[in-house]
């Protein structure tokens, strides 16, 4: 599953769009899941044409398969995200969950439940949702910086996806 949210920054004032999960069938094969994933997220993206999109970084896993397999969704991902023109951020899980949580150790229930307070138009929120709105969150809390940034001409502004990859 590949959860997804979009946020939008309006000034100081952020705004939850929509989020969701794409779910490829797991009948498939990982290559036809890799390219469901794609369609669905460059749906996703193509209707709302992000300036930018946040990611959260690869980690070590258990499992070499499930880390080799979470990096080629990783590739799609950054690949969709590219090929629409949109700026990619990353995040580590520990950036995120002291943006959102303000602990970089908090357990994802913590994270969930704070995304869900800072972002109550968002309604229930299934796990990987959840997990991508952090990432959306702590891009956002990021954005002042950032709007430093592009005053002096270093970087662009704008603010709109995160997606987070869970399992293939």
């Amino acid at each position: 599953m590949t959860g997804y949210g979009l946020l939008r920054l309006d000034g100081s004032r952020l705004h939850y769009e929509r989020s969701g999960v794409i779910t490829p069938r797991t009948s498939l094969s990982f290559s036809d899941r890799l390219l469901a994933i794609y369609d669905g997220l460059m749906q996703v993206l193509e209707d709302a044409r992000p300036h930018e999109v946040a990611v959260e970084t690869a980690f070590f896993r258990k499992s070499a398969h499930s880390a080799l397999q979470i990096g080629h969704v990783r590739g799609v991902i950054l690949l969709a995200a590219r090929q629409l023109g949109a700026d990619v951020h990353e995040y580590t899980a520990p950036e995120v969950k002291l943006a959102v949580v303000r602990q970089g150790a908090a357990a994802k229930s913590q994270v969930g439940f704070m995304v869900r307070r800072l972002l109550p138009g968002a309604g229930p929120l299934r796990e990987d949702e959840a997990d991508a709105l952090a990432v959306a969150l702590c891009h956002a809390h990021r954005a002042p910086s950032r709007a430093i940034l592009a005053a002096s001409g270093s970087a662009p502004g704008g603010l709109a996806a995160a997606i987070r990859r869970r399992t293939a």
